[in-house]
């Protein structure tokens, strides 16, 4: 069994630093709850995580069968539940995208990413998530 692991070191009285060769990134609270401001919230964090490797692994699927993808955005939202513990009950991930070279396979792309990414099989279990694409062109 492969493992990941990272490292965060305390970055201030609200904050936290997850450093690696080449960047860091500052994880904080909003002020106005307390924080300093300084970087995303961890829910933030953990919505990009989600929506990056999703992408990722939409590009590993395209570039398997030659197909090409220019100008991909994902907009990602999350609900989160008025009831304690907060957390997020649903993520939807919005695909839009400038060019693919067979648009045919997109939904087939995006099945395959859903199915295959590491975090959306990890967070999936206990929420709803969609997915849905739009061309932007």
């Amino acid at each position: 069994m492969s493992q990941v692991k990272i490292r965060l070191k305390q970055h201030s009285q609200s904050a936290m630093e997850l450093e690696n060769d080449t960047l860091k990134i500052i994880i904080d609270r909003p002020v106005e709850k307390g924080g300093g401001g300084e970087g995303l919230t961890g829910g933030q964090y953990l919505l990009a995580g989600i929506a990056g490797c999703y992408c990722s692994t939409l590009f590993a699927a395209a570039q398997a069968r030659d197909i090409e993808i220019k100008g991909l955005t994902i907009d990602v939202s999350a609900t989160m539940t008025d009831d304690l513990p907060k957390r997020f009950s649903q993520v939807n991930l919005g695909v839009s995208y400038d060019f693919c070279s067979d648009e045919n396979m997109l939904n087939k792309l995006l099945t395959i990413a859903e199915k295959a990414c590491l975090s959306v099989n990890t967070v999936k279990t206990g929420l709803t998530f969609n997915v849905a694409a739009a061309s932007s062109s």
